[in-house]
């Protein structure tokens, strides 16, 4: 097995993801490893956001969906420099993405635009729906990542 030289991690910003960073951050001071943080904006988000200021009738610059998505990208990047800086160890990090799009392609597609050889990522998202064991993103990771991926049993806090 070789040395992992660059890790993706999968960030949803949920209640779980420090749990997932911290195994990351170990992986890498283990391995010499550097990290790229990703956040995809699903879709869905956007979509709601745009159906609703259209039947607001908000049509103001400022209301449009795309301004909205610009700003939300900007608050995503702002939260995962953050955790970036309460992991402690910033300097294993190379950079943050944040990219809207269907959450599992798009981190296939980082994976490969970077050259990724191991995503880590939790295996609840944001909903934490008790009725699901595994959640849609990381059932479809598991099934199309084109390198290993670590998948962190998260712990409810």
């Amino acid at each position: 097995m070789k040395l992992f030289r660059q890790i993706l991690v999968a960030c949803d910003l949920s209640k779980f993801t420090p749990q997932v960073l911290d195994y990351a951050v170990v992986l890498a001071q283990n391995t010499g490893a550097r990290m790229i943080l990703a956040n995809i904006i699903n879709p869905r988000d956007t979509d709601a956001i745009a159906r609703a200021i259209h039947k607001t009738l908000l049509v103001q610059k400022e209301a449009a969906p795309e301004t909205f998505i610009h700003q939300h990208k900007l608050e995503r990047e702002a939260r995962l420099k953050t955790l970036i800086d309460e992991s402690g160890h910033p300097g294993l990090f190379i950079k943050t993405i944040v990219r809207t799009g269907e959450p599992f392609q798009e981190l296939i597609n980082i994976t490969e635009s970077e050259h990724t050889e191991l995503v880590v990522m939790g295996t609840r998202g944001r909903s934490n729906l008790q009725s699901v064991l595994l959640g849609a993103t990381a059932e479809k990771m598991f099934r199309h990542c084109p390198v290993p991926l670590l998948s962190v049993r998260l712990a409810s806090k």
